[in-house]
């Protein structure tokens, strides 16, 4: 990839799945990264380790950084020969101001490109069921900026449909304004906020109510607005409402996309520990244990990377016996080329034992790779059959800043792992009421329980 290049990347209306497969590469290889505030922030962390990143964030009313600046800080930052990504909310080139930046690249002879945004005038309305054009109301749209520079002069184009960009701070002006165009005062009008985005929010009104009933609902930006016979359709075709919004604390969050809107808040990772050297002693003598019990997919993930670190592989495990907490470990393992001897029904430490009960386990060696906050229940009740167990810390736990979240817009928990339970209610307390909470698996659901929250194990 060529250094000393900018790249204008549009990363749409607030929905990560919305980015472009060009714009995701991108920002994985690139040296520098400048965001505004209302880019999805998820975003940022597949950028690279070494990648520097930098907010250039906009607010209403409110400039973090004034334009000129930025464009200074792009050319600045392209000319010490790296590869420069901006980071814009919808489309770099609608009302985005993207041409300024662009133009500045140009003045510098700094090579550019411009990598199109899904934009929020037509995606947000598709996210709230109200088709900017159909061929039984209108067949042209016009996109107006709702904030000009000079905010008493808006231009309202004949179109069947008009869609203002960046409204909110200038409600009145723009229905003034469209009233002087002879727009009938019960045309319908409908601000959509946070669009595309879990909290998404839509008012409907007509024009002449339309002020009051915003104030009242207390509107808030980012918003647009979407004006026309289209807004009738609102109710009709709203399909993002319908979808139930998910609150999501683990990681792989893909794996449940299905079920619903996945509102993805990592609250604890998995990090491999700073000094193996106790671990890889231990490795060093593989071969003299009878049994290896995983409770857990990191579990397994950072055994194999340490058993690597010492130039051995699963020929060193030719003797050994496997067991899994679950079936996701189990699967797991399965990526290693091992296929696990036990797999208790009841996935759980309590599971394991009871099937190791019906073993003979007398002076058998177990070697449990595991977190450095994983409890002791499982090696003293190996303890208690008579088998000799060699716990080992093999990965950290960390818990994460989830950020805000507005329960009001979630519909369903989902808690992949003890640690995600105390984590969220170290966090936010107890579970809203109106929310429904599923663990995955017993373990997380006995923990749930022994922190109060009524939750269920969700299905297979």
């Amino acid at each position: 990839m060529t250094k000393t290049k900018v790249y204008l990347i549009g990363t749409g209306p607030g929905d990560v799945e919305l980015i472009t497969l060009k714009a995701y590469r991108l920002i994985s290889q690139a040296d520098v990264i400048l965001h505004d505030h209302l880019i999805p922030h998820q975003l940022l962390t597949i950028a690279k380790s070494t990648a520097e990143i930098i907010s250039v964030g906009k607010f209403a009313s409110k400039h973090t950084i004034p334009q000129s600046e930025i464009n200074s800080l792009i050319i600045e930052k392209t000319k010490q020969n790296k590869l420069v990504v901006r980071l814009k909310g919808g489309d770099p080139y609608l009302f985005g101001r993207g041409a300024e930046e662009a133009q500045a690249c140009a003045k510098a002879n700094i090579d550019f490109e411009v990598v199109p945004g899904v934009t929020s005038a037509l995606a947000v309305p598709a996210y709230a069921g109200i088709p900017p054009t159909h061929r039984d109301y209108t067949s042209s749209i016009a996109i107006v900026t709702g904030h000009r520079k000079d905010e008493k002069q808006i231009d309202i184009p004949k179109a069947g449909t008009i869609i203002f960009l960046m409204p909110v701070a200038n409600t009145q002006n723009i229905i003034d304004s469209l009233l002087k165009a002879d727009w009938p005062p019960d045309t319908k009008i409908a601000a959509i906020e946070n669009g595309s985005r879990y909290n998404q929010r839509t008012i409907t009104a007509t024009l002449k109510n339309f002020v009051e009933k915003t104030e009242k609902e207390n509107l808030k930006t980012p918003a647009i607005f979407i004006v026309g016979k289209v807004v009738e359709l609102h109710k009709q075709l709203n399909w993002f409402d319908k979808k139930p919004k998910i609150l999501f604390l683990g990681t792989h969050p893909e794996k449940y996309r299905h079920l619903g809107h996945i509102v993805h808040r990592q609250i604890i990772d998995c990090l491999p520990l700073d000094d193996y050297t106790e671990q890889r002693s231990i490795l060093k003598n593989i071969s003299t244990f009878d049994w290896i019990v995983f409770t857990s997919v990191n579990g397994v993930k950072y055994f194999f990377q340490q058993l690597n670190a010492i130039d051995k592989d699963t020929r060193a495990l030719a003797s050994i016996k496997f067991a899994a907490i679950g079936k996701t470990t189990a699967q797991k393992l399965n990526e290693f080329g091992i296929i696990a001897d036990l797999i208790p029904a009841n996935e759980s430490s309590a599971g394991l034992l009871e099937e190791f009960a019906k073993l003979d386990m007398k002076n058998k060696k177990v070697l449990l790779p595991q977190s450095q906050i994983a409890s002791d229940k499982l090696s003293n009740g190996l303890l208690n059959i008579a088998a000799s167990t060699q716990p080992i810390t093999i990965y950290n736990t960390v818990e994460l800043d989830p950020g805000q979240i507005d329960f009001d817009y979630i519909d369903q928990i989902i808690f992949t792992s003890s640690s995600t339970v105390r984590a969220f209610v170290k966090n936010f307390s107890l579970v809203p009421p109106n929310i429904k909470a599923y663990c995955l698996g017993p373990p997380t659901s006995a923990q749930a329980k022994k922190l109060n929250i009524n939750a269920e194990i969700i299905p297979d």
